[in-house]
């Protein structure tokens, strides 16, 4: 039996009633409003159910089996039964796991204050009235134009992308994008594409090499590579690109963003018009990484929230989650064959997955820092990684840890390019500049960051 150590008496719901009518904004004598439940109670209660309760009972976390995102689903209640009733404050279980030592205790971490007990029960004596658009946090968005300069000299390369015939790399120097030429070498860059103003953080070529996008704040652009003209443009965006890439069939951009502190987003686009055809809430954060599986059925997603989550494209529903690692997951990459998956975790772990049954296969440590990118190049065991002390490591899917280090570059990584025969490696760094590896581990080439 659950026990209660402070009773709610009808004593205590007087004092409690009484503090949140001491709480009512107050102008000229206003008395606060009457009727069932006014709309300035109604939409504080429904702020403090979302800032102390709708993350642990949500659709996908629901705690209890108890679901607060709607009046329905609140009135239903969960495995303990309904969670309130409309005008019995004292008899609603939420108010009982609210008081101060009640066992068990919500929220498990933090005491809601007198004040605070008080509303939500004035809030269920005067019905309950539900206010859904009063649960959503709203973003604060930025103004792109109203962002600053970046400081003089901070280019790290957050992000590269080799094109399809492996001959162009292009790679986001800070806010500046540069199109190297990997064909010949001591050429000038093909190109500097400019229009972000915060740091580029995601970049994608499409399947035929025709188009190259950039993702920053809020904007991806998308840029002709004939010409390296602009093509068009994507503003319909929550906040940083943190991750992007084309299908294969060249018909759909795929885009991960969110505003700070909010769930991260996945979002389709038509290449064609750029139309938005799908979007979801896919991680209780940024998203780091995307990775599509070979099949090109599949989009698996890595997260701040620890997880990995795999999508159908086609319906943008969720197939299958893993609790991968006990850090954000900061990394991605199938194997050629579509069989296994990777992730890569700032827990300093990398480890190896069933893509049909979820089991961990291979747990390799040795990382000592974050697992920042990785490449699986080829349909052998073998899989390259990126970590903070700016080395390489060739790992196996089997071994417990890495079998050989590569040279170091002269900073941390933070992204990972391989050539289509796994020959070369491109790594980014915390510098500026770009780091090529060839298979025995050795560093064949440095490409500087553009003078400001």
């Amino acid at each position: 039996m659950k026990r209660f150590a402070h009773k709610l008496t009808p004593a205590r719901l007087a004092k409690l009633t009484l503090l949140a009518l001491a709480a009512w904004p107050s102008a000229g004598g206003t008395e606060p409003p009457s009727g069932a439940g006014g709309a300035d109670l109604a939409r504080r209660a429904m702020h403090l159910l979302r800032d102390h309760c709708i993350r642990c009972h949500n659709a996908k976390k629901n705690k209890g089996d108890l679901n607060l995102t709607t009046r329905a689903l609140a009135l239903k209640g969960g495995g303990e039964g309904l969670a309130l009733l409309p005008g019995q404050a004292a008899e609603s279980r939420m108010i009982r796991y609210i008081q101060p030592g009640s066992d068990p205790h919500m929220p498990p971490k933090k005491q809601l204050g007198d004040e605070q007990i008080a509303t939500l029960g004035q809030w269920i004596d005067a019905g309950a009235k539900w206010l859904p658009a009063e649960l959503v946090i709203k973003a604060k968005l930025l103004d792109p134009t109203a962002l600053g300069q970046l400081p003089g000299g901070y280019q790290p390369v957050f992000a590269l992308a080799l094109s399809p015939d492996d001959k162009q790399l292009a790679a986001g120097h800070g806010n500046l994008v540069t199109v190297h030429n990997l064909a010949e070498k001591n050429k000038p860059p093909l190109a500097r594409l400019t229009g972000h103003r915060d740091v580029v953080q995601s970049i994608a070529w499409n399947a035929d090499g025709k188009r190259l996008a950039t993702g920053g704040f809020r904007k991806v652009l998308l840029w002709n590579t004939a010409d390296w003209s602009l093509a068009d443009k994507i503003t319909d965006l929550p906040g940083r690109v943190s991750a992007m890439t084309f299908t294969a069939d060249n018909t759909t951009l795929i885009t991960a963003s969110n505003a700070p502190g909010q769930a991260g987003e996945i979002t389709l686009w038509n290449t064609g018009d750029l139309a938005k055809r799908l979007a979801w809430q896919a991680h209780g954060g940024t998203i780091f990484d995307l990775a599509i599986a070979p099949d090109g059925e599949t989009l698996a997603s890595a997260g701040a929230d620890k997880l990995v989550r795999f999508w159908s494209l086609a319906k943008g529903e969720q197939t299958m989650q893993i609790e991968a690692h006990t850090s954000p997951v900061l990394s991605l990459a199938y194997k050629p064959d579509g069989a296994l998956i990777a992730s890569g975790g700032a827990d300093k772990e990398l480890k190896i997955w069933d893509t049909k049954t979820r089991e961990q296969k291979n747990l390799v440590t040795g990382h000592p820092g974050n697992v920042a990118a990785i490449a699986w190049p080829e349909k052998k065991a073998e899989l390259i990684t990126a970590s903070d002390d700016g080395a390489l490591r060739l790992c196996n899917e089997t071994s417990k840890s890495p079998g050989k280090t590569w040279s170091k570059a002269g900073d941390l990584l933070h992204c990972l390019a391989a050539t289509t025969d796994g020959k070369l490696l491109y790594g980014g760094a915390d510098n500026g500049r770009v780091y090529a590896w060839d298979r025995t581990g050795k560093i064949t080439r440095t490409l500087e960051p553009p003078k400001p």
